[in-house]
């Protein structure tokens, strides 16, 4: 039976090799590789990286190996690859040094209970890692290179965390860079390079959003209890984006960005007190994947990415319009909707049927708190509210 094997090929170098990497290198019949990993190895054949299975099993050789950069099992194509190869033999992976093992290594600090992100490629942002997790590390890369990731987090108001990034690590042009993010946006980025970002004051994901964690004035706010059923019902996931339409104060607004916290939540709200608010809430709160989007629903929800939740805290008479809207972005969408009013309560039940909502839930909530008076408690009533939620089913299909 003919072998592959894998190679995990670390930062590219002769020295950054496992030993058990090189005899595996050492005893192939047959090498591929790209040109930039050919290097470590004098007889390799230089290929496209997606040519590199084709020719391994066109090859012929009893033995033949492909190099991959870093670490095997750390975001790399060895797993892709291990799947074409399969029919045609035996296939064995050799583990490699990975990029984030060689930067903590160089910088002194441990990676354990990092949060572990690739942005290289790939859309997205680091502000819900950073937000909730002490360390994160990332993989950056073509659009999302290291000096774009650092200027998003600083305009996202996390400017001041520490930053360390790793560029052409164990090259001749190696450079280890350290500042916080607002420094390091303003210096260009070679495209090949990591990063280590640390937040000490980090917010716990877990925990929920108490009432007296927020800054209210004026501004209406849903009560915790409240907020924590409505949240629960739409099932927010890691990953999600969410719409909070009405925010107010950002009460729900940031209960749901701690569900999401490697998604993105935007905050809809018109009032311009409560805009203050809610930008002082989340630099109190430390929920950056917030984003805060000031004028009336439906017209400003044209702009905003497909959510996968959306929660309804006001509507401004726009109900119709703003369920629409939704459902137009993501005909499953899964929507919830507090009502205070009787009248709310029954245009809801409305609407979600005659846009077919399913999975459809009604609960009306009456919390009391208990209040000490001399030795006695006293339980004291929060007004009732409606909790309508329900899923899209393929709306305008």
């Amino acid at each position: 039976m003919r072998q592959f094997d894998i190679i995990g090929a670390g930062m590219g170098t002769r020295e950054t090799l496992t030993g058990e990497a090189a005899q595996a290198l050492a005893s192939a019949e047959m090498v591929f590789a790209t040109e930039r990993l050919a290097e470590i190895c004098e007889n390799a054949q230089i290929c496209l990286f997606s040519e590199l299975a084709e020719r391994a099993i066109a090859c012929g050789a009893d033995r033949a190996a492909l190099l991959v950069s870093g670490d095997v099992g750390f975001f790399s194509a060895a797993g892709k690859l291990r799947e074409k190869l399969l029919a045609h033999g035996e296939v064995r992976l050799f583990c490699g040094l990975s990029s984030m093992q060689y930067l903590c290594a160089k910088i002194g600090i441990s990676y354990e209970n990092a949060c572990i992100r690739s942005l290289h490629g790939r859309k997205g942002d680091l502000l819900g890692a950073v937000s909730y997790h002490e360390k994160t590390f990332a993989l950056t890369g073509g659009d999302n290179n290291a000096q774009f990731v650092c200027r998003s987090l600083a305009d996202a108001g996390l400017g001041v965390v520490q930053v360390c990034i790793g560029e052409n690590l164990a090259s001749p042009g190696e450079r280890v860079l350290k500042g916080t993010a607002s420094e390091l946006a303003e210096n260009p980025c070679a495209d090949l390079a990591v990063m280590l970002v640390l937040n000490p004051n980090s917010v716990n994901p877990f925990e929920p959003v108490r009432d007296e964690m927020l800054t209210r004035a004026k501004v209406p706010m849903t009560k915790e209890e409240v907020r924590w059923v409505s949240v629960a019902r739409l099932g927010v996931q890691p990953g999600d984006t969410v719409w909070d339409v009405g925010a107010g104060t950002g009460a729900v607004t940031f209960e749901l960005a701690r569900k999401a916290m490697d998604g993105a939540v935007f905050a809809v709200e018109r009032n311009t007190e409560a805009i203050e608010l809610i930008a002082q809430n989340r630099q109190k709160l430390g929920g950056f994947n917030v984003h805060i989007v000031q004028g009336h629903a439906p017209e400003v929800l044209a702009d905003l990415p497909k959510p996968n939740c959306v929660f309804v805290g006001g509507s401004g008479g726009n109900m119709r319009e703003i369920i629409e809207a939704a459902l137009m972005k993501n005909p499953k969408a899964r929507i919830a909707v507090n009502a205070i009013a009787l009248e709310t309560l029954q245009e809801t039940q409305r609407l979600f049927a005659e846009f077919g909502l399913q999975q459809v839930e009604i609960t009306q909530l009456s919390a009391a708190r208990g209040k000490s008076i001399g030795c006695y408690t006293m339980m004291t009533a929060n007004n009732p509210v409606f909790i309508l939620s329900g899923k899209g089913d393929k709306y305008g299909e």
